[in-house]
């Protein structure tokens, strides 16, 4: 987000702007647990001085402040080509990635929350899993393994998507899936000793108290 703010506060009377990025949207990624998300396209950047490009940034050279792209186009053909953009001052603002630690088997196994398309493929993933565990031909074990929902991260994410999650299945699901919704269990797993540990202790302990009475 940090980007966004920038270019609000930038004078575009005052510098030709150019905006490289590989998504034509604003994602506000605090809302992604709700799956929420607000859409920033790139008509809308077009305005007064700013230019938008679709595209991926290659490599910089800073010597003679020229930035090499490649465009972002989906279809493999001569669209996918490299351009040079000039600068006079260079803004690198690439977010961050979810980091898996190297722990073994994340990548292959878990879901990030970090894009709009990140929040849509959980959310059909959680109605996949209710759909298998409603199958009648299922043991009582192989229905509970559908419904057990782990969140590794105790911190404003994964508390909030816990929070998101229960309410999501407890009413809106329930009403579908009224024979199994007592079967779901939803665990935050946490490496540090509280959850919300980097705000105000009294914050972490007013969750803390919530979490039983709500998950498992």
């Amino acid at each position: 987000m940090g980007w966004h703010k920038f270019l609000k506060n930038l004078d575009s009377s005052l510098y030709d702007i150019q905006v490289v990025s590989p998504r034509n949207y604003f994602a506000f990624t605090p809302l992604l647990p709700s799956v929420t998300y607000w859409y920033v396209e790139a008509r809308s950047i077009k305005s007064g001085n700013i230019e938008f490009w679709e595209a991926e940034c290659i490599k910089i050279d800073a010597a003679n402040k020229k930035v090499l792209c490649r465009s972002n186009n989906d279809k493999k053909s001569e669209e996918n080509e490299e351009f040079l953009v000039d600068y006079d001052y260079l803004v690198i603002a690439l977010g961050a990635q979810a980091n898996t630690f190297n722990t073994p088997g994340v990548t292959e196994n878990c879901h990030f929350l970090k894009e709009v398309e990140d929040a849509q493929k959980i959310r059909r993933s959680v109605m996949d899993c209710f759909e298998r565990a409603s199958l009648p031909n299922l043991s009582d074990e192989e229905r509970n393994k559908q419904l057990q929902f782990v969140i590794v991260g105790g911190g404003p994410t994964g508390v909030e998507f816990a929070a998101e999650l229960h309410d999501f299945v407890h009413e809106d699901l329930a009403e579908l899936y009224p024979a199994i919704k007592d079967l779901v269990k939803i665990t935050v797993v946490e490496a540090g000793e509280h959850i919300l540990s980097m705000f105000d202790k009294r914050i972490g302990s007013f969750a803390e108290k919530k979490f039983p009475k709500r998950w498992h």
